[in-house]
């Protein structure tokens, strides 16, 4: 898939953009939520165990609004 990119109008295939943060295109999204959580990621074990709830491999993406 093509997209024009703003910067130049040039079109450029969708897997060969690169971005400056990780992205994700996904089918649904796992929000969690805790106002007094410190620390904004998940570490290596915690991202282990909710994909082996998933039955997927997972990637954490932090959104930024």
């Amino acid at each position: 898939m093509d997209v024009r990119v703003p910067c130049c109008n040039a079109a450029v295939g969708l897997n060969r953009l690169r971005f400056e943060n990780p992205i994700g295109f996904a089918r649904f999204e796992v929000s969690a939520m805790n106002g007094t959580w410190v620390k904004h990621d998940f570490d290596t074990e915690e991202l282990s165990q909710v994909a082996s709830l998933l039955g997927r491999p997972v990637e954490q993406v932090l959104a930024h609004y």
